[in-house]
């Protein structure tokens, strides 16, 4: 009973807020208010609209909470209500203009990620972390592009389906492990092989679409080495940056005394990271993955502290960071995702699911780890949709075919990110209430003491 009261009061409230929206529009505008729209005063104050996506989402997380379903799921739809299919509070070119946030929530995930994988955890299922990935990846890349051949008969459009759903989305993962405090061989195992995904995901598409602009040029002069040349540089180019920052960082948390000093150049760093990342080509994802894997083996202190920091600080991004993850689906484009989108979100489940648990069973891991992990790879968004854009963007120039399966691709992925980031948050935490892992972490301000002495 008490449950529900406090549901519908999140519910009234969240009512409310979305009311009240209209009412500040018309108080707080000079303009007259026959040409007020609901997104005039926000567009026109982007710290008062990051403040209402923030505060709406969160009321939102709890609606879904009280159901049973992660919190992220809650940004999300929350942020679908504040794009465009909606309100239209948050127009698509504004997400574009906040860019910068998803950015850095991505940076410190990507430590968060790096910071959670010790060496002396790593050796114990370090070759089952190695099977899972390469049986998960190429599993989803097999049986996509088999299905989109059969149902298409077109070999160009079956590769580059195959290879966009090897990507995996690391984001929402982490923050059902972080939402729901797990810790364990599953969550340690299921970190370190959305870490690596994207690398090996990176590799397939620079493979799978060097082979098909050959083909659509009516050239076979590209050679494997021009194709690997670009992933091998970024992926290396990555690594090395990561290395570099955490090595250098270290070096100045020695130094320097104050704890509130060490935290502020600390994240500084990690932002730092982000920043060239972005600027030089890298993924910001691996970069800044590399920083955080670096710290937590060679200072665990250091690297504990960082990750409190974040985990306390950083929640206040992710909000916002699906709130706009929400807010640039366009529910319109769902129609147009058709059979193809169902065979592609279907085989990519299976393929990703069945491709883990056989890597798992292949690499001697636990049965628990074999069963589950499957299921915390299913969520995909900006690395596929970003591979997407850049398959529009390249086979543009090879006339109406490349024009035509560019623009398939981007309306078919862009459509079938909105599903399985619904549902992947919810296979998360299937899989780790099934292997027993939910609450395990310390998720105190004590953790330092008590895993640096793991």
């Amino acid at each position: 009973m008490r449950k529900t009261k406090q549901l519908f009061c999140y519910l009234a409230v969240l009512i409310l807020a979305t009311i009240s929206s209209n009412t500040f529009t018309v108080l707080g505008s000079t303009a007259p208010i026959n040409e007020l729209s609901i997104d005039h005063v926000f567009t026109e104050n982007i710290l008062t609209l990051i403040g209402l996506i923030i505060v709406l989402a969160f009321i939102g997380s709890k609606l879904f909470n009280r159901l049973g379903i992660p919190q992220i799921v809650g940004f999300i739809i929350t942020g679908v209500v504040f794009g465009p299919s909606f309100l239209n509070i948050v127009p698509i070119e504004l997400s574009s203009e906040l860019l910068f946030i998803s950015e850095i929530a991505l940076g410190l995930i990507g430590f968060d990620i790096g910071s959670h994988l010790k060496l002396s955890e790593l050796r114990k299922i370090g070759r089952s972390i190695l099977t899972i990935l390469i049986f998960e990846a190429f599993g989803a890349f097999i049986l996509v592009a088999t299905g989109v051949y059969l149902f298409t008969r077109d070999l160009n459009t079956a590769l580059m389906f195959g290879a966009i759903s090897t990507a995996t989305a690391p984001a929402a993962t982490v923050d059902v492990l972080a939402e729901y405090d797990a810790k364990g061989p599953l969550t340690t195992s299921l970190l370190a092989v959305i870490g690596l995904d994207d690398a090996l995901a990176l590799l397939l598409f620079s493979l799978s679409s060097g082979f098909v602009e050959s083909r659509l040029s009516g050239s076979a002069t590209t050679s494997i080495f021009d194709i690997l040349l670009v992933p091998i540089v970024e992926i290396g180019g990555s690594l090395i940056l990561g290395i570099l920052l955490s090595l250098t960082l270290d070096y100045l948390l020695h130094k320097i005394k104050g704890q509130h000093d060490g935290m502020a150049i600390s994240i500084g760093f990690v932002f730092l990271g982000v920043g060239l990342s972005v600027t030089l080509g890298m993924s910001l994802i691996l970069t800044t993955m590399a920083i955080g894997f670096i710290l937590i083996n060679r200072s665990p202190e250091h690297g504990y502290r960082i990750r409190y920091t974040i985990e306390q600080a950083g929640p206040v991004l992710y909000v916002l960071f699906f709130a706009l993850i929400g807010a640039r689906f366009q529910l319109s484009l769902l129609p147009s995702m058709g059979a193809l989108g169902l065979i592609y979100v279907s085989l990519r489940t299976i393929g990703k699911y069945l491709g883990a648990r056989f890597g798992g069973e292949v690499g001697g891991a636990e049965p628990k780890v074999c069963q589950n992990l499957g299921l915390g790879l299913l969520s995909q968004a900006g690395v596929a949709v970003g591979l997407a854009i850049n398959t529009g963007t390249r086979f543009l120039s090879y006339g109406a075919a490349g024009e035509a399966l560019g623009y398939l691709i981007i309306n078919v992925i862009t459509a079938s990110t909105f599903i399985v980031q619904i549902i992947g948050p919810i296979c998360v935490k299937q899989a780790i209430t099934r292997a027993g892992e939910i609450g395990k972490g310390h998720g105190t301000i004590d953790d330092w003491a008590t895993e640096t002495g793991d």
